[in-house]
């Protein structure tokens, strides 16, 4: 899960643009922060999931901070810190963190479809905080539609009477929630910051928030890093590297020489490629009923999205 907050990026229809860079840019996008959710759930089998979280984006903050400075961002003031910050906790640790938690308790897929369901709650409160219109009729049947199918994938999931799963997709619902009301706080900020250093201090700041919060639920008291398996680092590394690095670069690409609707279109291709390699490399399985809930919630979220 990148930011929203650059959803309000001008974007051009730049014929000059070679196809094939839009081709591999929404490639990329798809592919890879579809597979963020196996490389979350890979990655906490060794590394508890706060710690995790705030190596990853303080990492991936610093590179891209760096980036940024190089790419002639001014350093920030304390307004900008002060607003990255706030956007960044909410984000990174309320929206990843709490995600990566989740996955201790649910499968990878299974985040990934409660995840999808977040245009339904950005409809809605971006409605209740007045920075979009009234839904239509058709877009209120979308969203019962919606939520109906998430309660049928997380009534009909193997284990669902689990006291542990039904925490863990709580969790991803609150992480969705966290996510859009700092998204919406963001499209009504009028602080002006270069969007580059804007997302590299937020994952900084929130990867804090990650490392503060891992110290306060007693991460750090049992964990030794010489036993983090082999796989984990390498889920570390490609979290940090193509989850946050590369991914987040080819979506603003995307968004300079796309629409905002098309770019939006990952929200229900992501859930799919995470349903398939958690399926393909972790063995993970989804009940018929679970199948059908799937379905009828990325139905839901292609209608929202064409008619928003």
């Amino acid at each position: 899960m990148t930011t929203n907050e650059v959803s309000g990026t001008q974007f051009t229809e730049d014929s000059r643009v070679p196809e094939w860079t839009i081709v591999l840019a929404f490639a990329t996008v798809y592919l890879v922060w579809g597979s963020t959710y196996l490389g979350i759930k890979v990655a906490i089998e060794t590394i508890p999931p706060f710690y995790m979280a705030a190596g990853r984006f303080i990492i991936a903050g610093s590179i891209l901070y760096v980036i940024a400075r190089i790419n002639g961002a001014a350093a920030p003031g304390r307004q900008q810190w002060a607003y990255t910050a706030l956007t960044g906790v909410f984000l990174i640790a309320g929206g990843n963190g709490l995600v990566s938690l989740a996955e201790t308790w649910i499968d990878s897929s299974m985040a990934a479809l409660i995840t999808a369901s977040g245009p339904f709650i950005m409809t809605l409160f971006s409605w209740w905080g007045g920075v979009e219109n009234r839904p239509t009729g058709r877009i209120w049947l979308s969203l019962a539609g919606g939520f109906a199918g998430v309660v049928l994938l997380i009534g009909s999931a193997e284990g669902g009477d689990s006291l542990d799963f039904l925490w863990g997709c709580l969790l991803v619902l609150v992480a969705v929630v966290l996510w859009t009301v700092a998204s919406i706080y963001s499209k009504r900020s009028t602080l002006k910051i270069d969007i580059w250093l804007q997302s590299a201090l937020q994952m900084f700041c929130g990867g804090l928030a990650c490392l503060f919060i891992a110290y306060g639920i007693g991460e750090f008291e049992d964990f030794d890093i010489s036993t983090v398996s082999a796989r984990s680092w390498w889920a570390f590394v490609y979290l940090v590297m193509m989850g946050s690095l590369v991914g987040f670069t080819a979506y603003v690409f995307l968004l300079k020489h796309r629409s905002p609707s098309a770019v939006a279109s990952h929200a229900y291709v992501n859930p799919v490629v995470a349903v398939i390699l958690g399926w393909l490399i972790l063995g993970e399985t989804l009940t018929l009923w679970g199948l059908i809930g799937s379905g009828v919630i990325l139905i839901s979220v292609v209608e929202i999205l064409r008619r928003r």
